[in-house]
């Protein structure tokens, strides 16, 4: 059997059976949504509108929180070359003592 023959069957039938078994469907009336109070609708209306917040508040730019790191970084070795400056003075002063007798060598 040719299968467009079967199908052109299989579909007749179908729509004899749909037409003999028609049914209604009764119309619901839509659901009444609950409803604000008007007074407090209208104190909602005429507050004054305040401005959104921001979205891109997102602190310093990368360029800023660069900026702040080498400064801290320069200032840290600041320190450092200062600390060894002083002890490098200190050390050569008791050496240059030491050397010249006015202070005994094992002060080190």
């Amino acid at each position: 059997m040719d299968y467009r023959k079967e199908l052109e069957a299989l579909m007749a039938e179908t729509a004899a059976l749909a037409a003999a078994t028609a049914v209604t469907i009764p119309h619901k009336p839509p659901v009444a949504r609950p409803q604000a109070p008007l007074d407090l609708v209208v104190s909602i209306l005429n507050e004054p509108s305040r401005p959104a917040p921001r979205p891109d508040n997102y602190g310093p730019s990368e360029r800023e929180q660069i900026t702040k790191r080498v400064e801290n970084f320069k200032a840290h070795q600041e320190r450092f070359r200062r600390e060894r400056e002083d002890y490098y003075s200190k050390i050569m002063t008791r050496v240059r003592d030491a050397a010249e007798g006015r202070r005994p060598p094992d002060e080190f």
